[in-house]
């Protein structure tokens, strides 16, 4: 059987905190064994260049709102242009604000311990759960239509996509499962506890409820039915053509410029003024492979006078300016001849202007394309749904495991754990919120920070669990289980408060814990760097005639440069922050991977940070690292001076407990949670 744990609270009368100290021995064990591998700078005299961590970082003296660019790992490598150009738009947003007023305070009061005591009568057996689950599918765009891109530099032109909001579906499935009941009751659950200070509500009560699993798990799936709407395969304005003497055969090399021995009509062009005549800057269809738009070749004899080559007409029969080569085509057949519905290649842009010559003498430009229009080219061959629709199925499934019993410990609430052996327990409350994609509604994380010998983050340690283990719903799906004790995990290495380029520190260790040993990695690195963001504090100027232009795009739609996208600047004085973690669970073998780089800019504090994930490779295969989110400062304010000496003595900050933090209006009532974080960034790896 596999156990895992879940949690709920009861209702809150009055608060009465207690504290329980418990010294146990040190859970993790070090490999003192020499190793020339590991590398600590910290006692070393480094000649480099350094800055204080207050001038690099956020502090308490002064609060700020950042407003960062957010991308997530399907869009890592873009740049903020590819995002305007591609997309259209600027990248999701996400908000940083910290909170000098207000200190999360955690201090000792009382001691007190309990044991544990049976609840006879919660004992119950066969017991039917309902339960239900839900399942989404996976969100897409739908393409509208596609038009061509007047607004951009001729050579930039191209077809664009008007896609749909984002289509996605959910189900819930419902069901039951029969299981067995027990319950106890303690102060605290005590096996959770490993060294420290811990901090109870006496008048609150929570349950952790440990859940006995059978080795059978369910499995349930849905498949979503969607309509698509795609590029065709026809793909005619990825083709580049290739068929350079207009013939519609292929043709070998040339030795002299010579015609086609076929009277050419005008190259047909996008007349985006009206008037009529091929202007320099309107798009055309090359059909000679010149790059110059060419007239209709000159009729000597016109018989009926109509501007058209009818049999018995004399004309000038021209080349297109260049000796050929052999015309090259996609062999879509594979027998290595040239047919004549081959002659072209494909590109990696839709920059073909798309003509239709159904109608032979009056060939018209297709400057817009909707789903299910179709073409004629000029050998009368024709292309249906160029914008093609088809039916998407989308098979999402998971796994649910089947409850054996349950045995529930209640408890009082644990407010916080801290380990033993640290004085200053003032924190710095940074909070973060970006919108979610798939829900399309507000999440967010509480950052805790104290500077003392280095930067340390208040947080809890976190595993990846092992197949099929699971303690509650909300941790399978971010993939990680959670200690209970509160850790100051050394976000910053700080020798007298300061970063210091080439600043090396590895650290080894092995962690026993209830579901497996894991071994961990850690090394980090400082070094000066350069680094560019989207954060010019000018973003457009404003016309005469009270217009905004945008410098990232000149066409952007704005009523006020607040709404421009971002314009990279540089900073110089910038550390370049690099934390690996390698987490490695003993006996399977199975590697988690965390690499989190942090650029600190003097004045600014955190301008760009990344993360990057992976997982076991294949014995030989070098380390596989995946962008899994990154962040760009775009926009940067500070603001207040509640946090320095003489604004505490004036206005000393408020004390916040993190059970209220729901309570305060500041932080929009939104109570504290625990989320992995690697740095600042969230990190949750749902599983496939």
């Amino acid at each position: 059987m596999i156990m895992f744990r879940c949690y709920s609270s009861a209702g809150i009368t009055f608060l009465v905190f207690s504290l329980l100290w418990i010294s146990c021995e040190e859970p993790t064990v070090k490999d003192d064994s020499p190793d020339e591998t590991i590398q600590n700078t910290l006692e070393t005299d480094l000649a480099g260049t350094s800055g204080h961590i207050t001038e690099y970082f956020y502090g308490f003296d002064k609060n700020v709102d950042v407003e960062f660019y957010r991308y997530d790992f399907s869009k890592f490598d873009f740049s903020l242009d590819d995002y305007l150009l591609l997309l259209g738009d600027s990248p999701p947003s996400l908000n940083l604000r910290s909170f000098t007023e207000f200190l999360l305070e955690i201090r000792p009061e009382q001691n007190e311990y309990t044991e544990r005591t049976p609840i006879d009568s919660l004992a119950v057996g066969n017991v039917i759960y309902e339960d239900s689950l839900q399942l989404f599918s996976t969100p897409f765009k739908n393409i509208e239509s596609m038009f061509w891109d007047i607004d951009s530099d001729p050579d930039n032109q191209r077809y664009k996509p008007n896609n749909s909001d984002w289509i996605y579906s959910d189900v819930t499935i419902n069901y039951n499962d029969t299981l067995d009941e027990f319950a106890y009751y303690a102060v605290v659950d005590t096996p959770m506890i490993d060294d420290g200070i811990l901090f109870i509500d006496q008048q609150e009560f929570e349950d952790t409820t440990y859940v006995y699993l059978k080795s059978d798990p369910t499995v349930f799936a849905h498949t979503f039915e969607f309509e698509r709407r795609v590029i065709g395969v026809d793909s005619l304005m990825f083709r580049i053509n290739t068929d350079c003497n207009d013939n519609n055969i292929w043709d070998d090399a040339e030795t002299v410029d010579t015609g086609n021995g076929i009277w050419d009509p005008t190259e047909a062009f996008y007349d985006i003024n009206g008037n009529g005549i091929k202007d320099a800057s309107e798009p055309f269809q090359d059909r000679n492979c010149n790059a110059i738009w060419d007239d209709a070749e000159e009729l000597i004899f016109d018989a009926n006078n109509d501007g058209y080559w009818d049999e018995g007409d004399e004309y000038i029969d021209e080349g297109n300016g260049f000796i050929d080569p052999a015309e090259t085509f996609t062999d879509h057949d594979l027998d290595g001849q040239p047919d004549n519905d081959e002659l072209y290649t494909m590109g990696n842009i839709p920059n073909r202007l798309l003509v239709d010559w159904s109608d032979i003498k009056n060939p018209q430009v297709l400057a817009t394309i909707y789903v299910g229009d179709s073409l004629t080219d000029r050998w009368s061959n024709p292309f249906n749904n160029i914008l093609a629709e088809m039916v998407f199925e989308d098979e999402q499934n998971t796994l649910v495991d089947n409850i054996d019993s349950l045995v529930t410990l209640y408890t009082n609430q644990v407010v916080a754990h801290v380990e033993s052996g640290n004085n200053n327990q003032d924190y710095l409350i940074i909070k973060t919120e970006w919108e979610n994609p798939i829900s399309m509604s507000k999440d967010y994380d509480y950052l805790l920070f104290k500077q003392d010998e280095h930067l340390y983050k208040l947080t809890r340690d976190s595993y990846f669990f092992p197949y099929g283990y699971y303690w509650s719903e909300t941790q399978r799906e971010s993939g990680f289980w959670f200690k209970t004790e509160f850790v100051n995990e050394i976000l910053f290495y700080t020798p007298n408060g300061l970063l210091r380029d080439g600043e090396r520190v590895d650290v080894e260790y092995f962690d026993t814990t209830n579901v497996a040993i894991y071994k961990i990695e850690k090394s980090y690195a400082v070094d000066l760097d350069n680094v560019t963001v989207p954060a010019k504090k000018i973003r457009g100027s404003i016309e005469s005639d009270g217009s905004v232009i945008c410098f990232a795009d000149e066409n952007w739609n704005a009523a006020t440069l607040q709404d421009c996208p971002g314009v990279d600047t540089t900073f110089t004085d910038c550390f370049r922050v690099t934390r690996d973690l390698t987490m490695t669970m003993i006996g399977t073998g199975v590697e988690y991977g965390e690499r989190n780089i942090t650029w600190l800019v003097k004045d600014y504090g955190v301008v760009k940070d990344e993360v990057h994930v992976r997982w076991s490779e294949f014995p030989g295969v070098e380390e596989n690292w995946v962008g899994y989110s990154r962040w760009e400062l775009g926009k940067y304010k500070e603001y207040g001076t509640g946090g320095t000496l003489m604004g505490r003595y004036l206005k000393p900050a408020q004390i916040v407990k993190l059970h209220e933090f729901n309570d305060v209006p500041e932080f929009d009532f939104d109570s504290y949670h625990t989320r992995r974080t690697a740095g600042l960034q969230r990190v949750n790896l749902i599983e496939n």
